[in-house]
């Protein structure tokens, strides 16, 4: 290739998204925080009791301490957003100069190679510059590089115009995230509102219950009774399913079924849907937990307790069969299903329309959920691999 052909090659491009992939990661980013934000209003609509004995000030702290968990995680996500936005604009930025300046020298070189090419024109006829040669192959690379420098004319002028689109693209990126950023910016003003107010009622009930410490520490005293009682149940009826299941003789084919979904089951850690339909508030985690703000008020969750609206219902976490139906007391009922080697238990039923061998969808209801004295249906969940008690929360998508 001729030294002026070398004259005309093309810059390389840096690598970078292009309008259409950014707006597509900013659109994604708009869905899944309007799926957070949709979340937290219908939470707003769990209402807290306003009586005000012992248990009901308990609950009512366990729901504003879960609002303000989930609030936390909308701020989180929207801070880590408005970081990342800042980043790819500064990015942006700094390539906007550069392309400005390349855009710059493409134009500089375009003008040189065209006034040169102006030069050599008035003195310089193409034609008879190929034919004035002795021999064929000298007269087909002459043409070749008269055809080559014409071209690398065009070449030169698609670059200038490349540049210049790519330029106005990346500027008008920029414009998006600065967008973008003053919308994530009045979000988070709105967020971080709210939660000083969650923040205030989450002091003034815990400044309730410090004056009320001697009568709380009985209330919770009768809440761990109860909650032990359960998963003793919960742990007889795992151990009859577990023995009747020994004593049934068992078809290979069906021990390879439970095999296979063991394993499906298994796979989908941390992404099985919530046990509960409707908007949802987990106000029991799973282990010891102090009650928000009184460090030496401790309760044991065997399980997890999520409170969901005025008729909310269970729902099966994943394909299985129905092991146990038993009664918990008070007219609770509670249900056990068999996903291979691991069991749901959902508790505080007050109706399911299942029976004992029933198969079940992933998402197919389990019952009705019981509502409490105060009107509020809370579902107790556990999750068992055989005997083994499980952090739901480890395989729930939340």
């Amino acid at each position: 290739m001729t030294k002026n052909t070398l004259f005309l090659l093309f810059l390389l491009s840096v690598p970078v998204l292009s309008l259409g992939q950014n707006n597509s990661v900013i659109e994604k980013m708009r869905r899944e925080r309007a799926e957070m934000e949709e979340q937290i209003a219908r939470q707003e609509k769990i209402l807290i009791s306003t009586e005000t004995d012992i248990s009901s000030q308990v609950k009512n702290l366990n729901i504003i301490t879960a609002k303000l968990k989930e609030r936390t995680k909308v701020l989180e996500k929207t801070r880590s957003e408005i970081r990342a936005l800042d980043r790819e604009s500064g990015r942006l930025e700094q390539e906007i100069v550069q392309l400005e300046k390349e855009h710059e020298q493409c134009k500089e070189r375009y003008a040189d190679a065209c006034r040169f090419y102006q030069r050599q024109n008035s003195s310089f006829n193409p034609l008879s510059f190929i034919l004035a040669t002795d021999s064929f192959r000298e007269m087909s690379r002459r043409a070749r590089y008269v055809s080559e420098y014409s071209s690398s004319l065009r070449e030169m002028a698609d670059e200038i115009m490349q540049k210049k689109d790519t330029l106005e693209d990346r500027k008008a990126q920029v414009e998006i995230m600065k967008q973008e950023k003053v919308e994530l910016q009045k979000v988070q003003q709105q967020n971080e509102e709210a939660a000083r107010m969650e923040e205030k009622q989450q002091k003034s009930l815990v400044d309730q219950l410090k004056n009320k410490r001697t009568n709380l520490k009985k209330e919770i005293a009768s809440q761990q009774k109860k909650m032990n009682e359960l998963s003793k149940e919960i742990d007889r009826q795992i151990q009859l399913a577990i023995k009747e299941e020994k004593e049934t003789v068992r078809q290979p084919d069906q021990s390879q079924v439970d095999v296979k979904l063991s394993g499906s089951f298994e796979s989908n850690k941390g992404k099985l849907p919530m046990p509960i339909t409707g908007a949802y508030l987990v106000v029991g985690e799973y282990g010891v937990q102090n009650v928000a703000g009184l460090k030496d008020v401790k309760q044991n969750n065997l399980g997890i307790d999520i409170q969901g609206q005025d008729g909310a219902q269970a729902r099966a976490v994943f394909d299985g069969t129905v092991s146990s139906i038993f009664q918990q007391g008070k007219g609770q009922i509670g249900v056990l299903i068999r996903h291979g080697s691991y069991i749901s238990v959902y508790c505080n039923l007050s109706e399911t329309r299942l029976k004992k061998g029933d198969t079940v969808k992933t998402s197919d209801i389990v019952g009705d959920i019981q509502t409490s004295e105060d009107g509020t249906p809370v579902l107790h969940f556990q999750l068992h691999k055989e005997s083994t008690r499980l952090n739901p929360s480890d395989w729930l998508r939340r």
